[in-house]
């Protein structure tokens, strides 16, 4: 009698340890062969100092005093269907996110269904008082309520990689802000300067007729070869022609300034650009370690590589042993349509439990593509700040340049004005012929020519050093060293 109830009780132990074995040997499953993982550059490995590289606003294009400009930012950042693919794009992360912390918790549910056959012959019963039908059924109608317990953080690690996506998706709709505004001001920087460019043109179309009617009267008087009259008609013909293809260009600009401001082309016909005003002076202290984190090209790639590290947690856990509990409450009946009968009532514990004892290939593989994707998001984020790098330091040397070089043209249009003046008083003094003087005039519209481009570089090198930088972006949550 005592081996007996020994003998039960080694095998209700058997049963018990058996379920731990397995569990035991598939929580220590080996990963196999996997992809080692990369490491992304950092502001140590970039030899980045620490510090302000410049310092930039949001909303850098204010400061240019431009109303025009102002506005048609705004209606840019309102109208753009960049900004709207983002915004959609930034929805659709939401929900994934929503998704996974949903699938994290307790699931409910109603489930019912119910069969009905039809017999032939009619069943028979012996007992007395059944009178079967040919009609035989089947229903339930239950809450089902089931909850996955995540011992090994797969469910949480889904969550935080789809919240990774979502906030690279944040970031790059920042980013499709940044380069829409930065687009709109350069466009809108050349049509000023073409536009100045064309008046200029005008202008020295007027002076070099007056000199060709000149030298023509001076050619009549033997003064001057008929030869001279080639090459003043050649400089007429040619400034005539830059007038044209100036207007041309300047009308492209117009056309794609309206389309990125969300309008027609139509709708800036009516409108002529302002002259320049005052490009704001930046102190420029070269690249810093901030730039990592006051770009949100750089931010949302680092998103992205957080989502994709999360993402191979995930794939680990799946490693792990699964357990998962199901109940079941409501009312079930067989062979009767009398649902709501209280003898109908039903209660279901269902415990499951998921060993992935048989399936490490298929695991291994998909751990083995999530380490893999993992690394081609480090390369793609060392390519966004190597890239980031270069067009900020190009940004940062033609600012610095076009702010020496624009106090140097404004002094030789400035000494060709003072020259132009002087043989003007000196044609009045009967020391200078009118000749000179327009020749002169001619040189002093082509040195404002020049100082125009000059300005237009400048505002240009403004605008894209303050996109270079970030814009104004800041992302406080983020450190510059990672």
């Amino acid at each position: 009698m005592k081996k007996s109830v020994s003998g039960q009780r080694l095998r209700k132990l058997g049963w018990i340890i058996s379920p731990l074995t397995l569990l035991l040997l598939s929580a220590c499953a080996n990963f196999g062969q996997q992809p080692a993982l990369e490491k992304n550059r950092d502001a140590a490995e970039l030899q980045l100092p620490a510090g302000r590289s410049a310092q930039v606003k949001q909303g850098w294009w204010q400061e240019l005093n431009q109303p025009l400009l102002n506005d048609l930012v705004s209606k840019g950042l309102a109208n753009s269907p960049d900004i709207k693919i983002a915004a959609a794009r930034i929805a659709e992360a939401e929900a994934q996110w929503r998704g996974a912390k949903g699938a994290a918790g307790v699931q409910v549910g109603l489930q019912a269904n119910g069969v009905a056959a039809h017999l032939s012959p009619k069943p028979k019963s012996d007992r007395d008082g059944d009178n079967p039908n040919h009609i035989f059924s089947n229903e339930m109608a239950a809450v089902a309520v089931s909850y996955t317990f995540d011992f090994w953080g797969r469910q949480s690690n889904l969550v935080k990689s789809a919240l990774g996506m979502r906030t690279a998706a944040m970031y790059q709709q920042e980013q499709a802000r940044l380069l829409l505004s930065q687009s709109i001001v350069a466009q809108y920087t050349q049509w000023q300067s073409l536009h100045e460019q064309t008046e200029i043109l005008r202008q020295r179309i007027a002076i070099n007729g007056q000199l060709q009617q000149l030298v023509l009267k001076r050619i009549r008087a033997g003064l001057q070869p008929a030869s001279d009259e080639y090459a003043i008609t050649q400089t007429v013909l040619g400034l005539q022609s830059a007038l044209r293809q100036t207007q041309a260009e300047m009308l492209r600009t117009r056309n794609s300034l309206a389309i990125l401001s969300g309008q027609s082309p139509d709708q800036l016909s009516g409108i002529n650009s302002p002259n320049f005003g005052r490009t704001p002076v930046i102190a420029v202290a070269g690249l810093r370690a901030d730039i990592l984190a006051n770009r949100p090209d750089i931010a949302a790639q680092r998103a992205l590589l957080r989502s994709k590290y999360f993402g191979i947690k995930s794939a680990e856990a799946a490693f792990y042993p699964n357990i998962e509990i199901k109940g079941l409450a409501g009312l079930a009946h067989v062979d009767a349509f009398d649902l709501l009968h209280s003898s109908s009532r039903m209660v279901g514990i269902i415990p499951a439990i998921n060993l992935p004892i048989f399936t490490s290939g298929s695991l291994q593989a998909a751990l083995s593509g999530k380490r893999s994707a993992y690394n081609e998001q480090v390369a793609q984020y060392d390519k966004t700040v190597l890239t980031a790098l270069q067009q900020a330091a190009d940004a940062m040397s033609d600012y610095q340049q076009s702010v020496t070089a624009v106090p140097l043209q404004r002094q030789a249009w400035q000494i060709a004005q003072k020259n132009a003046l002087a043989s003007g008083r000196r044609q009045s003094a009967g020391l200078d012929n009118a000749l000179t003087r327009l020749q002169r005039e001619d040189i002093a519209l082509s040195a404002y020519a020049d100082f125009i481009k000059t300005a237009a570089w400048q505002q240009q090198s403004w605008n894209s050093l303050h996109a270079a930088l970030g814009g104004g972006f800041h992302n406080a949550e983020e450190q510059m060293t990672q």
